[in-house]
């Protein structure tokens, strides 16, 4: 076995042994153990030996074959030693060439930069020479093209140590430096360009012009050009000035200014192009803070004549005196009216004209300063933010605040001192994002022109609207010169039982039906459609009004303007069009008189409500027509009025949303988006004030069912009912099956008030009033049938007859009245059965009582209709569950 196999079996068998414990063994077991790994460690030891002594003939070999190594590489050092001897001199030789080499090329590099010098001191001279000689020759371009070279490329030539060669031949002025040889030709330069930028200004040589502006950024003094170039616009500004002062004719200022203004407009485009061209991107900021406080100051002047001459401080003292006198009681017009003549002492109406046109100058003058303003900040904008891209460009470009005031007259630095409070810089301070100067005398102008502006149009708003309500042609409507009718005191001029066919319209033997598409679409513009004036002038007036100055205040694109005017409008039209309107809504409706003994009043609210009567529908009488009838006008003020609130609504509406539009796009390019939001709130109090006509339209027509269409529907119902029974034989069923007397009368009596009412009330009202119609009618319908008796055949008509009603109510008022008519619905089914157990799913699918007037019956409601059925036992409905 080999010496590793027998390694392995003493580690595995005998790992927790070890030789230190042999003489420690104390029992059999042990002695044997430890015997047996003796044996296993004896025959590793013999196995180990063996294999050494058989491995001996091959150590000897190997100890042979290293020293055979060993000679051979005695020899190979030998040899080389002459080797390395050589190759430790050619490393010498290699590090001295070195040396030499890098010397050399130190010396070629000085050499070349020598040459360079050389060449560059000769090139000097020469362009010297020619620079001198160009001066000598008055040739302007070939000296600034080569002062140029020398600012922008060649300056580091003139510190060269050879350029004292340059100037010792080449100079006519002996010792002088080149330095200050192109120093002193630039001077002079810089002086000739201007002497003939000014000639050439002076003859309005705008060829020559134009060839020295772009002259001087090559002579290092684009600021210089920019300025002269700046002078020389403001010069043309000022020529074209004088000539629209000439101008004459309506808002003389207001054209000014707008001329004045595309006179700048155009400099500023015209010119932009040549100024990037030759003095690179974002110089034209400097010329256009130029022009800025050029058009300011000219703007300015406008205004300052404008004010005198349009004597603006006499007439805001006129308008003042007016206010004092002008009605604020409730009945606006007929305060107006008794005013008028103290208003007219302070005011005449030339005056009033004068003021109108001048309110008109005042918001183009305001537009036109606005659209400047933008335009100027549009241009200027790309300019500031192209000099952002060169550090250190704006501090340089901008004009300084103290250049700022020279291009002002003193009275408007004084106004610029005085607004700033401590100093004229603070006063001439720029803004970040434009490069524009932000206080300006025209800046400081914008607040005098809006205060001035909502004065003159608070006071045409309030003039406006006291006219407005003086002039309203609700005393000239067509179609009132009769008062309206009461349905249910009308008589035909036919026996009752045949009403006309014209008002039954489409009712026939068999019920109310559903009248054809052409006849439905004819109906549906007949309400839409009236010889009847349902609405004063008053509204439409009024709004033209309001809107129009809405209109003139977006127009100068001032928010202040905007928030004053808004409530300026409100508050009038709440005390001239909302209070007065209102008050006249909302007075008692005066009825005709019945010449015939009759049980309702236009004021009764109780009634005997027995179905079954006496009595008979009498001959029609007419009343002779009267050109003035004050019952009928008194009408007409009450409904027109009504209308009126109803108008006003829509047209608040509508408005309010047309001037949110209308200042998104017309305010869209103004960066301060805070005066847009200021704008918009501002119109948004609109909403609010449409809930006050929303509110009084709401009173009114409350009012109106109250003392006009409850009492009205209440007297239909009752004639509706005279001689009509609800107990009824099976021949009587057939008969009343056949020509049912109720449902004609109904709709005879009915449709004479709708009709009235269609040709006096607006679509909206219409649908309100005989909304207002069917809740009465349900209500006092269901009070009726409490108080009468029935049997089955007359509950199963009463069931027709409900149903039918509602039907007919529903086309004529193109609403649905399942809600309305669910008490009486009900009712009618009870009514219907043919027995007490019948009414019990009835009884059963019912809740607990309910307050509401629209509510479901409750049980105890389903007892106590069944107990007006004469053929139903009190005993039979006591069984039904409580």
């Amino acid at each position: 076995m080999p010496a590793g196999a027998l390694d392995a079996e003493l580690s595995e068998d005998f790992a927790w042994s070890n030789f230190d414990g042999l003489t420690q063994c104390t029992n059999v077991a042990e002695i044997e153990h430890a015997y047996r790994m003796l044996e296993l460690e004896e025959a590793r030891l013999d196995v180990e030996i063996s294999e050494s002594v058989e491995a001996t003939a091959d150590v000897d070999n190997s100890f042979a074959q290293l020293f055979d190594l060993q000679a051979a590489l005695h020899a190979i050092s030998d040899q080389l030693e002459p080797v390395q001897s050589a190759i430790d001199t050619t490393a010498t030789n290699a590090g001295a060439i070195s040396g030499r080499v890098r010397f050399l090329d130190q010396e070629q590099k000085k050499l070349k930069q020598a040459l360079s010098m050389i060449a560059e001191t000769a090139l000097l001279k020469h362009r010297l020479v020619e620079l001198l000689a160009a001066m000598r020759d008055k040739n302007i371009d070939i000296a600034a093209a080569l002062i140029h070279k020398y600012i922008t490329t060649d300056a580091p030539v003139l510190d060269s140590p050879f350029v004292a060669f340059a100037s010792a031949n080449g100079s006519s002025e002996g010792s002088s430096s080149p330095r200050s040889i192109i120093a002193s030709a630039t001077r002079e330069l810089v002086d000739r360009v201007s002497f003939t930028f000014d000639a050439a200004v002076e003859s309005n040589n705008t060829k020559e012009i134009s060839h020295c502006f772009r002259l001087f950024p090559l002579l290092g003094e684009d600021l210089r050009g920019l300025d002269m170039y700046s002078d020389f616009l403001c010069k043309m500004i000022a020529e074209k000035s004088r000539v629209t002062a000439d101008i004459q004719g309506p808002s003389i200022y207001a054209v000014r200014l707008t001329r004045l203004f595309e006179v700048i407009a155009v400099i500023i485009d015209n010119h932009f192009p040549l100024v990037e061209t030759h003095y690179g991107p974002g110089r034209m900021i400097r010329v256009i803070q130029r022009l800025q406080m050029e058009g300011t100051k000219r703007a300015a002047m406008v205004l300052d004549f404008f004010e005198d001459e349009r004597h603006i401080k006499r007439r805001i003292a006129q308008i003042q005196q007016a206010d004092a006198s002008q009605p604020r009681s409730k009945s606006y017009a007929m305060a107006a009216a008794d005013h008028r003549s103290k208003s007219e002492d302070a005011l005449s109406d030339h005056d009033f004209k004068d003021i109108t046109d001048i309110l008109g100058e005042l918001v183009l003058i305001e537009r036109q300063i606005s659209m400047f303003s933008r335009f100027m900040e549009s241009r200027a904008a790309p300019e500031v933010k192209a000099l952002s891209l060169e550090p250190g460009s704006k501090d340089r470009v901008f004009l300084k605040p103290a250049a700022i005031l020279k291009h002002l007259p003193l009275a408007m630095q004084g106004i610029l001192d005085t607004k700033a409070g401590e100093s004229a810089h603070a006063a001439a301070e720029l803004e970040e994002a434009t490069g524009l100067v932000a206080h300006t005398p025209l800046s400081l102008r914008i607040s005098w022109l809006t205060d001035t502006y909502v004065t003159f149009e608070s006071f045409f708003v309030s003039r406006s609207a006291t006219k407005v309500m003086l002039l309203d042609d609700i005393d000239s409507l067509p179609g009132w010169s009769e008062p309206i009718v009461d349905a249910a005191e009308a008589e035909t001029s036919k026996s009752s039982s045949k009403p006309s066919p014209g008002l039954l319209g489409n009712f026939g033997q068999r019920g109310w039906r559903k009248p054809g598409p052409a006849a439905a679409a004819a109906a549906a513009a007949a309400r839409g459609q009236s010889d009847t004036g349902q609405t004063s002038s008053c509204v439409g007036d009024m709004f033209f009004v309001a809107k129009t100055a809405l209109e003139h205040a977006i127009a100068t694109q001032q928010p202040a303007a905007v928030e004053a005017v808004s409530q300026s409008v409100i508050g009038v039209m709440n005390s001239a069009l909302l209070a007065t309107v209102e008050s006249r809504a909302l007075s008692k409706w005066n009825a005709v008189s019945s010449t015939k003994g009759s049980q309702l009043s236009a004021g009764s609210s109780e009634l005997s409500w027995r179905l079954p009567g006496v009595g008979s529908v009498a001959a029609d009488t007419q009343t002779e027509d009267a050109p003035i009838n004050p019952v009928a006008a008194h009408q007409r003020g009450i409904l027109v009025s009504v209308n009126n609130l109803d108008l006003a609504g829509q047209y608040l509406q509508k408005t309010a949303d047309e001037l949110k539009n209308r200042v998104t796009g017309e305010w869209a390019r103004i960066p301060q988006q805070d005066h847009v939001t200021r704008a918009q709130k501002a119109l948004d109090a609109f909403g609010a004030f449409l809930a006050k006509f929303t509110h009084a339209k709401q009173r009114s027509l409350e009012q109106f069912g109250a003392q006009v269409i409850k009492p009205w529907v209440r007297a239909i119902l009752q004639q509706s009912y005279r001689d009509i029974k609800y107990v009824l034989t099976d021949e009587e069923f057939n008969d009343v099956q056949n020509d049912n007397l109720f449902q004609k009368r109904f709709v005879l009596k009915f449709g004479l008030l709708a009709k009235q009412l269609k040709e006096r009330l607006t679509v909206s009202n219409l649908a309100d009033a005989l909304d207002i119609a069917a809740s009465s009618l349900a209500v006092d319908w269901e009070r009726a049938i409490r108080q009468s008796k029935f049997n089955m055949l007359g509950g199963i008509m009463f069931e027709k007859d409900v149903r039918e009603i509602q039907r007919y109510l529903e086309l004529e008022s193109d609403t649905m009245l399942r809600k309305k008519f669910l008490r009486l619905i009900q009712s009618a089914s009870v009514l219907a059965v043919e027995g007490v157990a019948d009414a019990k799913h009835i009884f059963d699918g019912l809740s607990v009582a309910d307050a509401s007037p629209q509510a479901a019956l409750s049980k105890s409601e389903v007892k106590a209709i069944l107990a007006n059925r004469i053929d139903v036992s009190e005993k039979e409905i006591s069984e039904l569950e409580p």
